[in-house]
């Protein structure tokens, strides 16, 4: 799937809306782990954009060659082992005035939950990311990912003989 190289105008443009739950700016990063938990919270929460060498401010500060090579072998390390399952992000180095900028595109996970190498997942909050511990939480998650039967959850308003035919229900499926 082939597309038009970013422009530093169309960098700009997307960087003038400021952070918000599908994109998120970081000055640098210094471990796998810090960066594996911004990939776990976007793939668990619809996919977004991670924009390296971007102050919170939206001030590009732009990276080195150095920098770049660093942080794309970061990525690419966090990516397949500091989270799981694995993600398959995409990332494209654009030239700025001020340097170079790595825009990270992270797609929504198809095997949600993603978890982090502590076993934690991490779901975005507006700009922000916030680590998941509610049990209800974990199993709407586990629900939608297909993971849990319905089944194992009580289904408002029946009764435990209607429970049964559910029970039945999907072991016939």
């Amino acid at each position: 799937m082939h597309h038009e190289a970013l422009t530093e105008a169309e960098l700009l443009q997307s960087i003038a809306l400021g952070e918000h739950s599908r994109q998120q700016f970081k000055r640098t990063f210094n471990s796998p782990d810090a960066l594996a938990a911004e990939l776990v919270a976007f793939s668990n929460s619809g996919g977004g954009t991670l924009y390296i060498g971007v102050n919170d401010d939206g001030a590009i500060v732009g990276l080195e060659a150095a920098d770049v090579r660093r942080l794309n072998q970061m990525l690419s390390n966090a990516a397949s082992q500091h989270l799981r399952p694995p993600v398959h992000p995409l990332t494209e180095n654009v030239q700025t005035h001020a340097g170079l900028v790595i825009v990270v595109t992270i797609p929504d996970g198809l095997a949600k939950p993603y978890l982090d190498h502590q076993g934690r997942i991490w779901v975005k909050q507006g700009a922000d990311k916030r680590h998941v511990t509610a049990r209800e939480e974990m199993q709407r998650m586990f629900q939608r990912a297909g993971l849990l039967h319905a089944d194992v959850v009580p289904v408002a308003g029946t009764t435990s003989a209607e429970q049964g035919k559910l029970f039945l229900q999907n072991d016939l499926d």
